[in-house]
């Protein structure tokens, strides 16, 4: 069963085309991989707690029309700059049978520099902070891990929650003596307002 699942695994990774996301709207959260030490914990039957906290950043500056990557807009400082900042804290409960829950709790920081949205002049920035949403996932191991403990595969089924605030708002700059406040980008928002499911 292990070589079939190694050889169906190669075909699958070999075959594989990978494109950039080109765009940062996807929101980042549940980062968090359910299979460490889960083989030890179900062989000797012990329901257990795992709690992680993990962090990812990014910096975007880069823009592209299809494949053409615009570096005139780095040049000229017309560029949109974002940092995006999201720490997950995930609680697991791992059970027998190969069995565990988690919940993925995403905590965003976020800002975004820009002349367009600020009246083209000078650059200012717009920034959001908060809850991110919040997914729940049931895991299953397909093959006991007491019983195999070199190979296996891992299914999950989530539900995503819609805690995130998809309406932050920060202060826009029309010139520099005015300002008015309204919802930052999408790409900075906290969440995407809707509820969904994920399978893994």
């Amino acid at each position: 069963m292990k070589n079939i699942l190694i050889i169906i695994l190669i075909v699958f990774i070999n075959k594989m085309n990978l494109n950039a996301q080109g765009c940062v709207a996807i929101k980042s959260n549940g980062g968090y991989c359910t299979m460490s030490d889960h083989h030890k914990e179900s062989k000797d039957n012990k329901q257990r707690w795992q709690f992680n906290v993990n962090n990812r950043y990014y910096r975007s500056y880069k823009h592209f029309v299809g494949t053409q990557e615009q570096k005139q807009r780095v040049d000229l400082g017309t560029e949109v700059i974002n940092h995006a900042n999201t720490t997950d804290l995930t609680l697991i409960r791992s059970f027998n049978k190969g069995w565990s829950v988690s919940m993925n709790i995403p905590v965003l920081s976020n800002s975004r520099s820009s002349l367009y949205e600020h009246g083209g002049k000078t650059r200012h920035s717009t920034h959001s902070f908060g809850l991110g949403d919040i997914r729940a996932t049931a895991y299953k191991w397909i093959i006991d891990p007491a019983k195999k403990n070199k190979a296996n595969v891992q299914i999950g089924l989530g539900i995503k929650f819609a805690t995130g605030d998809y309406k932050y708002q920060d202060r826009f700059y029309v010139n520099d003596s005015t300002s008015m406040v309204g919802p930052v980008d999408q790409s900075i928002q906290l969440g995407d307002g809707g509820l969904g499911f994920t399978t893994e």
